[in-house]
């Protein structure tokens, strides 16, 4: 899987995980997701970045998120398809 699907793959799991459970987070974990997921957003759209730079944004968007999220089993294994 290249490194833009695994992007929106991510970017989806955000997006599930903030209809999930927007009435029981606290707003600025719900505000924090929306920034990812706008980052992310800005990112997959922008056809001019470096592909090497891919797996630099997902890791670093994933590392903000898990702070908030240790435990979700879904970003932990895409985490994990950034490694290989």
């Amino acid at each position: 899987m290249n490194d833009i699907k695994l992007l929106e793959q991510l970017q989806a799991q955000l997006a599930e995980i903030q209809t999930t459970t927007h009435d029981t987070l606290e707003p600025s974990v719900t505000r924090k997701i929306e920034e990812a997921i706008e980052n992310l957003d800005l990112v997959i759209e922008n056809s001019a970045s470096k592909e090497a730079d891919y797996k630099a944004i997902g890791l670093k968007t994933l590392g903000d998120l898990l702070i908030y999220f240790p435990s979700i089993i879904e970003l932990i294994q895409l985490f994990r398809k950034f490694l290989e």
